[in-house]
C-alpha cells in the first residue's frame, strides 16, 4: 500500500509535543525540518502548504524525537550561530552562548588593531578564537584546548584563517611566561551540585562543572595568567552570575586591576582585568 504525502503545515504541529520541553517549540520544530528537507526556515514558512512524501516525514520525525529526548537543537543540526558566524558544534564541545558575545565584544571595543598575542584558553568550537581572529586580523591568536576531538571541531570552523592557530594543552602548560598580551577564558564555572545542570546534560560536563562551587577552574585560570600575561597586559574572563566579587577579590590578590562587566541583561558576567607592572 502506497505511503501518504504529508503537508508541512501539518508536520510543524510537531512542535506540540514540545511544549515544556523547550522554551522556542515552534522555533525549533521551523528548524528541524527545514534542515530535514534541506531548505531555509524562510523557505519552509513561504511553503508550508506544500506536500513531502513519506520518506521526508519520517527523516523529520526521527530529528523531532530527539529533540523530544532532550537532546539540543544545535546538536541535532550539526551547528550553531555565534556573532556572525556559523559554526560546527558536536558533543565534544559546548554550544556557544549568546552571553559569550559579550567577551568578543568587549575585547573588539577596547583593543585596536595594534600587533598582539591573544590566547583562547578552553576554545572549545573555537568561537571567540574564530571571532576575533576575523575582526582582528593584524593579531595573532592561538585557540587552546585539552580536548583533541574539540580542536578538531574548532580546526575545522577556523580553516584558511590566516592568523589562527591551534594548540592542545591543559590550560597555559604549553604556553611561555610573559608572552601573552591578552588572555581571554570562559572557563567551567557551574557547581557540581546546581541544578541548572539538569538542563545540559547532553553537553561536555568538563567544560562545565567545577569544583569548589564552581570556583576551582576560574582560580585556576587567575593563577596561570599571573605568569603568562605580559606586565600591563590583561585577562578576560566569563564567569557565573554569583561569583564577580570572589573573581575580583582573587584577581586583585594576584596583581590584577578588575573591571567588572555585565550582561545584556544587567548580570554580572565577566571581568576584563589588566595586570598591574
Amino acid at each position: 500500500m502506497k505511503r501518504e504525502h504529508r503537508k508541512l503545515s501539518e508536520l510543524l504541529e510537531e512542535a506540540n509535543s514540545l511544549v515544556g520541553i523547550s522554551d522556542s517549540p515552534h522555533l525549533d520544530c521551523q528548524l528541524i525540518l527545514a534542515f530535514s528537507l534541506g531548505q531555509t526556515r524562510e523557505w519552509l514558512i513561504a511553503n508550508s502548504d506544500k506536500y513531502v512524501c513519506a520518506n521526508q516525514a519520517d527523516s523529520f520525525r526521527k530529528l523531532i524525537s530527539r529533540r523530544q529526548g532532550g537532546e539540543p537543537v544545535a546538536y541535532i543540526l550539526g551547528h550553531k550561530e555565534f556573532w556572525d558566524l556559523t559554526l560546527s558544534v558536536t558533543k565534544d564541545t559546548l554550544i556557544p552562548r549568546p552571553e559569550t558575545e559579550l567577551l568578543v565584544e568587549t575585547i573588539l571595543d577596547t583593543f585596536d588593531y595594534a600587533t598582539r598575542l591573544v590566547v583562547d584558553l578552553g576554545t572549545g568550537s573555537g568561537a571567540i578564537a574564530i571571532a576575533l581572529a576575523l575582526e582582528r586580523p593584524t593579531w595573532h591568536i592561538v585557540g587552546v584546548d585539552i580536548n583533541p576531538r574539540a580542536l578538531k571541531v574548532a580546526k575545522k570552523n577556523g580553516a584558511g584563517i590566516a592568523n589562527l592557530d591551534w594548540l592542545q594543552s591543559h590550560w597555559g602548560n604549553a604556553l611561555n611566561n610573559d608572552s601573552i598580551d591578552l588572555l581571554v577564558c570562559n572557563p567551567p564555572y557551574i557547581a557540581m551540585d546546581d541544578p541548572y545542570l539538569d538542563g545540559l546534560a547532553c553537553e561536555p560536563q568538563s567544560a562545565l562543572v567545577s569544583a569548589g562551587n564552581g570556583l576551582a577552574d576560574v582560580y585556576s585560570v587567575i593563577l596561570e595568567a599571573q605568569h603568562l600575561v605580559r606586565s600591563e597586559g590583561h585577562l578576560l574572563l566569563e564567569h557565573g552570575h554569583n561569583q564577580q566579587q570572589q573573581v575580583c577579590k582573587r584577581l586583585m590578590a594576584c596583581g590584577f586591576d578588575p573591571t567588572p562587566l555585565l550582561d545584556l541583561q544587567g548580570n554580572p558576567r565577566a571581568v576584563l582585568a589588566k595586570k598591574e607592572s
